[in-house]
């Protein structure tokens, strides 16, 4: 297998050597737009009946970029779009052939993406680069986000304070958007400005649909590249933008621990008072501060099987102080993971952007320190409960030319005998529209505190670098890719999330695609693969890899993926008497996915793969198999329900060594466009073969939440909730560690806060 390995990387090699450098014609309008300024204050009723309307800039979406390639949209909509000098008006009429068909709901925020919607894209500083998105249903539910080029990332938990309203018509549907521009970072700089700009419709039906203003080009390596432009906003300013957001919270918790403890314990009711402060100091600059913050979890995270890993389990922010100004802190590695920052006193974030210069700077004080201790094949986390630690990270990023940047990023974290600093140098280069390549350079110094050193081994003072390069060429019909990974045994992100490292790794890869006619029921085929070598920091190879992969986009708004691969992998483990297992393994492995929509109100899913496995804790040979099926159900207007049911086994030479069973599910009430109901479920239930050695045989997990929440936009919430929880362990052979099934813990919570803009 390792030489058919070594044959085709060096097909690939010979391969990148031979493309050619060329560059493609953008794909915009040839005349920008011009935004009149108007007078009056918009109603938001979804009709239009404003006089400015009459003197605000047409223009139609005439391009289906999606799955047609710059073909004409099936369906009329035509957007206009003005300014009065406080905020940026749109409203959009979405005609529709067959109006019975729009799918519309009643969500929270951020959760319509299966709905018709209409929007735009503005890129505020016309660097090209990143972008805001706001889209809406036909009721008027909001979805925003930020889109970077550089990092390929787009922020769906950016959340904004703007105004909407959508009706549905006879013909089709209506939407009024009222943009406060101190929601945005533009320019701080006099007389006209320029704005890129798209407006787009998402159209589910059979397929699913996208028609926008501007065409998009496929074999351009970018997508803020090529929006349009729009000229005007002399005499705009974002005006006094002070936001102030004191929040009351309010928790019960009982525990019990059976069957010693039967009667519930409780410390009383823990409350607490802080507020959030975010004052636009600039047009194009934004001062966040928070004290004594409300860091509680009020949604649940969903449920995770952490058998028979061995790394940490990511789990994404949720937090408003931490995710406004969030894609200022963004780099190709996540060097600032700020869920590490668990119970801070106080914190304090300056972001904005001037002249082609980005900038970021946070700090904060954290009551308790948290972070992860990688190795090159596995992780662990490290919690020093009752530890501050001061935190500190600044990012800086200059654009060059049209569409290149370079970046600058340190982190730090320090407490009593603990300090991590991580000083990293990123970029990413456009040698034409088609040639791109990204790297990032990283450095870090570490002093554990005794704690650490007794615990997990490691030194008392360490350093590492760390470093990635990766070059992409992309045509229309196909993409070929190389990527260079190395990172010392030392270095450590201790405010981000690098689960791994002591090992360099080698890709190459290629993807083909194909495109449908119109009518076709696959309307994209994509096929691809790549090869790989991953060598730890002593030289010693740690995994050969060769893999092929295929998907298939179409009717139903389907998608159908899968694949197979062979490797080699090498896995030590040190047993309990300190000798060393290191053998390889020979493994193949293979994917398979699938969803679609047999009607617009439910998508269907399931996922299923298997393989040659590790037992790792023994470093035995084992196979694995997991399938699950998940479903999204808009029952009514106003009833969603989303569950995921999954199954996970692995099998070695003594047979089962473990069978694990995932339920996540949600069933979600909403009153109006402000209030819903939402109960949750989180449930895991594992059986052990304990002829391996483990010390129960069967463990449960499960969770409830019942949550009412009334939002008047993101950050004035009231909340009020219940949760509990319960563990279940079966066939522990110490007679005192008895069986139980009951709850060990329920929590009653409240919160209120209410955001005023000065």
């Amino acid at each position: 297998m390792r030489n058919q390995i070594q044959w085709a990387a060096g097909k690939l090699a010979i391969g990148l050597a031979c493309i050619g450098l060329s560059c493609s014609a953008n794909a915009k309008h040839a005349d920008n737009l011009t935004i009149p300024k108007v007078e009056g204050k918009i109603i938001l009723d979804a009709n239009m009946d404003e006089t400015f309307w009459q003197q605000a800039t047409k223009v139609t979406l005439d391009y289906e970029t999606r799955p047609g390639e710059n073909t004409p949209a099936s369906q009329k909509t035509t957007a206009y779009i003005a300014e009065n000098g406080e905020a940026l008006l749109i409203a959009i009429v979405a005609e529709d052939t067959n109006p019975e068909n729009i799918q519309a709901s009643l969500k929270d925020r951020d959760r319509v993406w299966n709905d018709d919607l209409v929007g735009f894209k503005v890129d505020t500083f016309n660097d090209e680069r990143r972008a805001y998105n706001f889209f809406v249903n036909p009721l008027g539910i909001q979805m925003d986000s930020i889109e970077d080029d550089v990092t390929l990332n787009e922020d769906g938990s950016w959340n904004a304070i703007w105004y909407s309203e959508g009706r549905i018509t006879d013909n089709g549907y209506m939407v009024e958007i009222e943009l406060p521009f101190k929601v945005l970072r533009f320019l701080d700089s006099p007389g006209q400005k320029t704005w890129g700009i798209d407006f787009v419709r998402m159209h589910p039906r059979e397929y699913g649909y996208r028609f926008a203003y501007a065409p998009v080009k496929r074999d351009i390596n970018c997508y803020v590249c090529q929006i349009d432009k729009i000229e005007g906003f002399e005499s705009i300013e974002s005006g006094s933008n002070l936001e102030v957001t004191p929040y009351v919270s309010a928790q019960k918790s009982e525990q019990r621990e059976l069957p010693a403890q039967p009667d519930w314990q409780s410390d009383g009711t823990d409350s607490e008072v802080g507020v959030d402060v975010r004052w636009g100091v600039t047009d194009n600059s934004v001062l966040n501060a928070t004290f004594n913050p409300d860091f509680s979890q009020v949604e649940a995270d969903a449920a995770q099987l952490d058998v028979n890993t061995t790394f940490s389990l990511f789990f994404s922010e949720k937090r408003n102080f931490f995710l406004d100004g969030a894609d200022y802190f963004k780099s190709q590695y996540n060097l600032l993971h700020t869920r590490n920052i668990a119970d801070p006193d106080f914190g304090v974030k300056y972001t904005g952007k001037s002249n082609g210069h980005s900038f970021g700077a946070l700090v904060a004080r954290d009551t308790t320190t948290t972070f992860l201790l990688p190795g090159p094949q596995g992780s662990s986390l490290a919690v020093l409960d009752d530890f501050e630690s001061d935190v500190a990270a600044f990012r800086y990023t200059y654009d060059v030319g049209d569409k290149s940047q370079v970046g600058a990023f340190i982190t730090h974290r320090s407490g009593d005998g603990y300090s991590n600093t991580v000083a990293s140098v990123d970029g990413k280069y456009h040698f034409t529209d088609n040639d791109v390549l990204r790297f990032q350079v990283m450095h870090s110094e570490s002093d554990n505190p005794q704690d650490v050193i007794d615990e997990f081994g490691v030194e008392e003072e360490s350093d590492g670098i760390g470093y990635r390069i990766n070059f992409v060429h992309s045509e229309r019909d196909w993409s070929l890719y190389a990527t260079h990974e190395e990172i010392d045994e030392d270095f450590r992100a201790d405010l981000g999330f690098v689960g791994r490292v002591g090992y360099d790794k080698d890709v190459l890869g290629y993807e083909r695609r194909w495109y449908g006619e119109e009518g076709d029921f696959f309307n994209q085929i994509e096929v691809g693969g790549d090869i790989d070598q991953t060598t730890d920091y002593t030289g010693q190879k740690l995994e050969e890899e060769a893999e092929m992969r295929f998907g298939l986009s179409g009717k139903y708004q389907s998608w159908i993926g899968g694949g197979f691969g062979v490797r080699d992998v090498f896995f030590q483990n040190e047993d309990s008497s300190g000798d060393v297992d290191g053998p390889w393994f020979d493994q193949t492995f293979w994917w398979h996915s699938a969803n679609f929509s047999p009607v617009t109100s439910i998508r269907l899913g399931y996922n299923i793969n298997g393989g040659d496995a590790i037992f790792y804790s023994q470093a035995r040979e084992a196979e694995r198999l997991y399938y699950s099926v998940w479903t999204n159900w808009q029952i009514t207007r106003h009833w969603f329900l989303s569950a995921d049911i999954g199954k996970s086994k692995l099998d070695a030479d003594l047979g089962d060594v473990f069978s694990s069973d995932i339920i996540n599910a949600s069933s979600t009430y909403q009153f109006n466009k402000e209030s819903f109901l939402r109960l949750t479920l989180r449930y895991t239930d594992t059986d052990f073969n304990q002829t391996y050695g483990f010390d129960n045989s069967s463990q449960k997990n499960v969770g409830k939440q019942l949550l009412y929440a009334y939002k008047w936009n993101p950050r004035t919430v009231f909340f009020l909730g219940y949760s509990d929880g319960m563990e279940k362990y079966v066939g522990n052979p110490d007679p005192s560690a008895n069986d139980f099934e009951e709850y060990q813990g329920r929590t009653i919570f409240t919160k209120f806060s209410y955001a005023w803009q000065l």
